[in-house]
């Protein structure tokens, strides 16, 4: 278990890079001046996405492109409510009991779910994903806990956790349900390439490094699909994915730039999704260095930021300013606690507080090249309290290599450890110094409250404890939080669209044309 989130929290220090840049839009096409009578008998979606997949095997998932095709091939045992994620909702189990020790989920499966193949899904199936997803080095953590599955009858499975593990239910929701049959016929490989799933859409092509598609699934359990037909154009430029928007060659696009976003927001026959994400940028300081150990010292750089002006300029307003660690809408969130608002004079009389007076040379500030506009504004923005540092662009591989040794001093950067709150644990216990714990922080009352947390079912207690947590976390300024980017996604404005969660993560089969 401990082994899988220590992956993912390594990966969880970057976001996705852009791939090479493609073109694969032309110039301006009758389409773009598109009516509800044109797309009223539509049945196809031409989608960009900007890089191709590796493998369509959810247990090796690594990429966004794999991850959102991923969520169209296969299905899950519930889903989170994209209104509310902290809700869930029955998708191939349509109940399930918790003991009362907290340690066994009994789910009731429908017994009408097939696979792609036509395979019959049964509690099998269900016990096989499991103990394969268990097993995953990239995606074991979605079953953090699990003990052992014990089949009930063909749509009745007891999941055994070996204590009790509170966010258990609701990483669920990322666990793909497999084929155990086809996989173990066909392999691992064969699989990756040619996958069956019993979600609403099934695999058809793949052209490497051009496009995929994928088919609607006519005997869903839920009902066919809308969109008969599904195309994945890679384009590595948002510019360029932009004209495919206006051009009405593509139907539906992550446009999360800021340059893109000003070409298209004016456009009547584009519409554009604002979802706010649980990412966060922040600065990380190295709290076992001088002066970064000082709690005074870091409340100082807390209040010397202006989280608006950063906003503006380096997020081209794409983002919203916050000082903590949590989006609002997480469990856990909550308006009491302390806000580091910009005050510069504030922050001068904590310097004074934590010894430092006049002029203070933090030495060299080590960035990755995608970070150099935040460094630079940050670098001024302390240089007006009387705090001097050098940038030092990195390699980011040589950037990671830094964090991950403890070699610095101060950094910023951008994380995503999405899901369950239980997650930021990662940042801010002893075992993550060195992978998302960057501030190479802990305190051993908050690593007892986040075992407490994690064994506490009650929801509305569970969230008093991580209220207790990141209040105190908060008051500590073990990090100093910037603000949560905005994830863009743009549409075909006859194109309609459910509510998309912070996670980013989008249903085809609920989309359709007016």
């Amino acid at each position: 278990m401990k082994k899988n989130l220590k992956k993912i929290a390594v990966l969880a220090l970057a976001l996705a890079m852009s791939v090479g840049m493609m073109s694969g839009c032309g110039s301006k096409s009758s389409s773009s001046s598109s009516s509800k009578s044109d797309t009223a008998s539509k049945t196809s979606l031409v989608i960009a996405i900007d890089s191709d997949y590796n493998n369509l095997n959810p247990l090796t998932c690594s990429n966004t492109a794999e991850s959102r095709t991923d969520d169209q091939i296969y299905d899950s045992l519930l889903r989170k409510d994209p209104n509310d994620t902290n809700k869930l909702l029955p998708r191939v189990a349509k109940s399930w009991d918790i003991s009362k020790d907290g340690k066994c989920y009994t789910f009731h499966l429908r017994d009408d779910v097939t696979f792609q193949n036509g395979d019959k899904l049964t509690a099998k199936d269900v016990k096989w994903s499991f103990e394969q997803c268990a097993k995953s080095e990239y995606q074991g953590s979605t079953v953090d806990g699990f003990d052992h599955a014990e089949i009930v009858d063909d749509y009745t499975i007891k999941i055994y956790t070996s204590s009790v593990y509170a966010p258990f239910l609701s990483s669920l929701a990322s666990l793909s349900l497999l084929d155990k049959a086809y996989y173990e016929k066909v392999g691992k490989d064969k699989f990756a390439q040619e996958p069956i799933g019993c979600g609403p859409y099934k695999w058809v092509s793949h052209d490497d490094g051009s496009k995929w598609v994928l088919e609607a699934y006519d005997k869903y359990y839920l009902g066919a699909p809308a969109i008969k037909k599904v195309t994945y154009k890679v384009i590595g430029d948002s510019s360029s994915m932009a004209v495919g928007l206006q051009t009405g060659e593509i139907d539906f696009a992550d446009v999360s730039d800021a340059s893109a976003y000003a070409q298209i927001s004016k456009d009547k026959d584009v519409k554009v999704e604002k979802v706010n994400q649980t990412t966060f940028s922040f600065i990380a300081m190295n709290t076992q260095k001088k002066p970064y150990n000082n709690v005074k010292f870091r409340q100082a750089i807390s209040y010397a930021v202006d989280r608006d002006a950063i906003v503006k300029s380096v997020a081209e307003g794409l983002g919203v300013a916050n000082s903590n660690l949590l989006e609002k809408s997480r469990l856990g969130y909550s308006d009491s606690e302390k806000q580091y608002n910009y005050d510069p004079t504030k922050a001068k009389a904590l310097l004074k507080e934590a010894g430092i007076t006049g002029t203070y040379d933090l030495g060299t500030m080590y960035v990755a090249e995608k970070y150099k506009a935040l460094a630079q504004v940050i670098q001024s923005e302390l240089s007006d309290i009387g705090l001097t540092t050098k940038i030092e662009i990195l390699e980011f591989n040589t950037y990671l290599s830094k964090l991950q040794k403890g070699d610095f001093g101060i950094t910023c950067l951008q994380m995503d450890l999405n899901g369950d709150t239980q997650q930021v644990s990662l940042a801010l216990t002893k075992q993550y110094i060195g992978m998302a714990n960057n501030a190479r922080w802990s305190d051993p009352k908050v690593e007892q409250w986040f075992k407490d947390a994690v064994q506490t079912i009650d929801e509305s207690e569970r969230e008093k404890i991580y209220e207790k947590i990141f209040s105190y976390v908060q008051e500590q300024a073990v990090y100093v939080s910037l603000y949560n980017p905005t994830l863009l996604y743009a549409h075909n404005a006859n194109l309609t669209i459910p509510t998309i969660p912070n996670d980013g993560q989008y249903l085809i089969y609920d989309f359709a044309w007016k």
